[in-house]
């Protein structure tokens, strides 16, 4: 898809500068503006930058998800009203998308909400980066993508690792783990737990593989609390791993989560740009994916 302008959202003007750079597209000014009562205002403030051109919305939903979510509706919209020739959505968080189905009598599917509220507002094509669930994306057929980025993040820990393997932290990541392994011609495997039945103690180890003096390359789509990640790389120590590096899409690292996995003996967490914000710390090291989007960019929709 051709490219002429890119409007993004308040917390994704990195990205959005960013890719306007590497498409040769016109950035739109907007304004905003916050009510006293709360209420969120915004306006295009160049139509003639969107009517009858290809339009890229550019915007992260974390953090201040539901601000960032109405923000991205409301852009959608004043975009349609101004007649461009195509709207291409590109999200590179997108917020409520853990919950892909109701798993208990009474809950909602946020993350079909999100999609569905996005879609009716008539944008032609939608780029999600490493949605937590891709079934989310299946009734949209043909209109969305789901650009996977493990392939990336794992060859930064490549750079340093040692006969290494790539490992899902459970059967659900396996896909992530997959993609990058196979772009790298490396082995790979994903996690799963056992109780001993004697003492009751919990263990993680590879499902097939063996972890003893290699490293390892744990790859995931979102570290939150990080007490996962955190498990997942002291078993793989307990068992005779050489280096955990910890390859995550998105390192929202909530609370003390950065401590907690530097703590379980892990090297470093490698993950992309996809949030509103950055975390300053060495132990965290961004990679670059927005060459890549760009390219898909230029491909689709």
């Amino acid at each position: 898809m051709v490219i002429d302008a890119i409007i993004y959202g308040r917390q994704a003007e990195r990205q959005g500068r960013r890719l306007a750079d590497l498409l040769g597209a016109e950035t739109v000014s907007i304004q905003h503006k916050i009510f006293p009562d709360g209420e969120h205002y915004l306006r295009i403030t160049d139509g003639e930058g969107i009517r009858g051109r290809g339009v890229l919305i550019v915007n992260t939903m974390y953090p201040r998800q539901n601000d960032s979510l109405l923000e991205t509706l409301m852009l959608i919209d004043a975009v349609k009203r101004l007649n461009p020739h195509r709207i291409l959505l590109l999200v590179t968080y997108l917020a409520y998308a853990r919950q892909d189905k109701v798993f208990l009598t009474g809950e909602p599917v946020t993350g079909r909400i999100v999609l569905d509220s996005i879609y009716r507002l008539g944008i032609d094509y939608l780029l999600v980066v490493d949605i937590h669930s891709g079934k989310l994306l299946e009734p949209y057929n043909d209109r969305a993508e789901n650009v996977l980025v493990s392939d990336i993040l794992a060859g930064e820990a490549l750079k340093n690792a040692k006969d290494p393997l790539i490992l899902a932290p459970d059967k659900g990541a396996l896909h992530r783990a997959k993609y990058a392994a196979e772009r790298h011609g490396l082995e790979y495997d994903y996690l799963v737990k056992h109780r001993d039945r004697v003492t009751g103690e919990i263990y993680i180890e590879p499902k097939e593989v063996d972890v003893n003096g290699r490293d390892v390359i744990i790859v995931d789509d979102i570290i939150s609390t990080g007490g996962t990640i955190a498990s997942a790389t002291r078993n793989m120590l307990r068992l005779g791993a050489r280096r955990v590096f910890v390859a995550a899409t998105h390192s929202l690292l909530v609370g003390n989560a950065l401590e907690k996995i530097k703590s379980s003996g892990a090297e470093m967490i490698i993950t992309a740009d996809t949030l509103g914000i950055k975390h300053d710390d060495p132990f965290v090291k961004y990679v670059d994916i927005l060459p890549k989007l760009a390219s898909v960019i230029r491909n689709r929709g």
